[in-house]
């Protein structure tokens, strides 16, 4: 129990808080400016990590200027380097992240790099991270061919393979039927579906359409909470926070899911704490070093039950 598995990327994120988000063709004078260590694969290790799940994380970054950065993050957070990857051809990824000031929300854009070099014959080549987990945790960050190969050796070896599907893009559905529960934000369940968001009954119908491929749903609607119609037919509300900055919270969420699902709590049990732990990041600037650790998560999820 408690072994997590983490695939996905590792990128540099380029930082910086905005009176507002720009619109096309606008220049808005900006800052402070921060780099610091992020990508969704990254940021969810680091989350399942200090959240207190066994943790190896594989990725592929540069021989360049950010690797020394990127190998010092991974000692700092006490994420093994065994499975750090480097390319001869590419950099390491890069996000751009402009912040809000004023309500915390971003845009993004990113440039994987090196993570779109990770191949099958890599994941091959370090299958016994696939094989020895409880729960497998990936997202679409990095190159496909070569998540399909982990999700399907994880699957294979009986770990509960979680997918968050982000960010989304062109997949090959039929790899759906290896996962078990498949965790998107409300707009990239609406973009796998098609199915347009206009109410309720729109996630509803979202969340019938993901289950007609994957069995356990769970749907994250940002300040609205959590949706998972395992568990109830109603909204599970997000916690209220004094948010500063939301990137990174989908992240803080699977990973901290995956932590305490991989030892052994239930499917609200596991919700309830990932809930938790993705309110506290949205307090903290940045993405992995937002990531709360266990002793947080579980005295607001106390103090929370207490009605406090």
């Amino acid at each position: 129990m408690n072994r997590v598995t983490v695939f996905g990327s590792y990128v540099m994120d380029l930082t910086t808080l905005s009176p507002h988000i720009p619109v096309v063709g606008e220049t808005v004078f900006s800052g402070p400016f921060k780099m610091g260590p992020g990508g969704k694969g990254f940021n969810q290790a680091v989350a399942a990590r200090k959240s207190g799940a066994d943790v190896r994380f594989m990725t592929k970054i540069g021989k360049d200027l950010f690797a020394p950065f990127v190998k010092d993050a991974f000692d700092r957070f006490g994420i093994s380097k065994e499975n750090l990857l480097e390319s001869d051809e590419s950099g390491t990824g890069v996000a751009l992240i402009i912040v809000d000031q004023n309500n915390g929300n971003n845009a993004i854009a990113v440039a994987p790099e090196a993570c779109n070099e990770l191949s099958v014959e890599d994941v091959r080549n370090r299958r016994e991270i696939f094989t020895d987990c409880d729960v497998f945790l990936t997202q679409f960050e990095a190159n496909l061919d070569a998540t399909y190969e982990a999700i399907k050796i994880a699957k294979g070896a009986g770990a509960t393979v979680v997918l968050n599907p982000a960010p989304v893009k062109e997949f090959d559905h039929a790899i759906l039927k290896y996962v078990d529960i498949i965790m998107p934000n409300e707009i990239e369940a609406s973009q796998m579906t098609g199915i347009s968001l206009d109410g309720s009954e729109s996630i509803e119908a979202i969340a019938r359409e993901l289950r007609n491929h994957v069995s356990t749903v769970i749907l994250t609607l940002g300040g609205k909470g959590v949706y998972c119609p395992s568990i109830n037919s109603g909204l599970i509300p997000a916690c209220r926070v004094a948010t500063i900055d939301t990137t990174g919270a989908g992240d803080a969420f699977a990973g901290v899911f995956a932590s305490y699902f991989s030892r052994g709590k239930t499917l609200s049990e596991a919700i309830d704490f990932a809930r938790v732990g993705a309110a506290i990041s949205t307090t903290r600037f940045g993405t992995s070093p937002s990531m709360p650790d266990v002793g947080e998560i579980e005295s607001l999820a106390s103090e929370l039950k207490g009605g406090v």
